[in-house]
Order: structure tokens, then sequence, then C-alpha cells
């Protein structure tokens, strides 16, 4: 069985985890048409979501993780990239209904399994290992819900790094904001300033 989202597969950017969300769901659409019986068009039409729903968040990943400096960015592209082909060859490679079922599961069990909970996880780990609260304590990172309505925010701040930036979860843009809570660069040792918001 393929996992279902849970809040520990948050790398604690709303946008980021509501997309993830998004392709946890699309993959459930893929282990339930698995095992019945289902029209080449009902796959097709599924295939064609899934792609084309995994190439704009594939973007959209690449720009955030550029925001904020991400050193891994370029292998985490070779991955991306490699995805998209793999699904390609799939598209092209399309013999029978039960053989594209299970080409499509083994892609989203690949892609989840290795991907999100593995390689998008490193993301979150290097945000969180590039703050510290003015103590110099470590942080948590805390899930941000929304609601239905709501778009989700990064709020990115800026240290005396030249040129980095960190983007910080509600939970803690809320501690900064109306607490006046204190978090340090672990790298320069000076407060995070607010930069700007970004949807």
């Amino acid at each position: 069985m393929l996992p279902l989202w849970e809040n520990s597969y948050s790398i604690f950017n709303a946008r980021v985890d509501e997309q993830h969300k998004k392709l946890f769901d699309l993959c459930a659409k893929v282990e339930m048409i698995s095992d019945k019986p289902v029209s080449k068009n009902e796959i097709k039409e599924l295939l064609t979501e899934f792609f084309n729903y995994m190439k704009y968040h594939f973007s959209d990943e690449e720009k955030y993780m550029q925001l904020i400096g991400y050193p891994e960015l370029e292998s985490h592209r070779k991955i991306h990239k490699e995805i998209v082909r793999s699904m390609i060859d799939l598209i092209k490679d399309i013999k029978t209904t039960n053989d594209l079922k299970e080409k499509l599961y083994n892609i989203a069990k690949k892609w989840l399994s290795e991907h999100i909970l593995y390689e998008d996880m490193k993301i979150a780990q290097w945000r969180r290992s590039a703050l510290a609260s003015d103590d110099g304590s470590e942080i948590s990172f805390e899930e941000e819900d929304l609601n239905d309505d709501e778009k989700p925010i990064t709020y990115l701040y800026v240290c005396d790094c030249a040129g980095k930036m960190h983007d910080v979860p509600y939970g803690i843009h809320q501690k900064i904001t109306l607490k006046n809570a204190k978090f340090v660069c672990k790298v320069c040792k000076q407060p995070i300033k607010f930069y700007k918001e970004y949807t």
C-alpha cells in the first residue's frame, strides 16, 4: 500500500506541503485503480493529471529551493528530470491497460517513497539546521494549518549572510512578530529580519 499524507512528511512550507498533499491524493487514485477494471481512457486521464501536476510542482519547488538558497538544488533538479523522463517513457510505451496500471503504480510508489519521503525531507532538515533561537538552542518548525480559503504564505527573512534567505513557517513568524522572539542564523550568528511575504 502507498502511504497516505501525514504531518511527519511536512517540509514546513505551506505551499509545498499543499502541493505534496495533492500529489499524495493523486497517488491514492493510482492505487485505487491498480486492482480494478478501468478503461484505458480513465488511466490516460489520471496519468495526464498526475504528469501535469507533477511538472507544475517540480517547477514551483525548484523556484522555492532557489529562493532559499538550498545547496542541493542542482542534484534535486536532476532527480526531478529523471522522474519526468520516466513518466514520458511510460506514456510512449503503453502496451496494455494492465501494463500501464502497473507501471504507473510503480512510478507513484517509487516517487512517493524515494522522492517526497526522502529527498524533499532533506530540504526541511537543511532549513532547520540554518536557524537557532537567540540562546543558541534548536528550534522546531510547527505545522501551519490553513483554512480552505487561505493561500499558503511563505515568510522570508534575511540575515547578514550575503544573498541568504530564511523561509520561516507561520508559527515562528508569529513568535517573532507577536512575542518579539529572536531567531538567529547559525552561520552569521545574527538575528533574522523580516523581508517579505511570498505567496
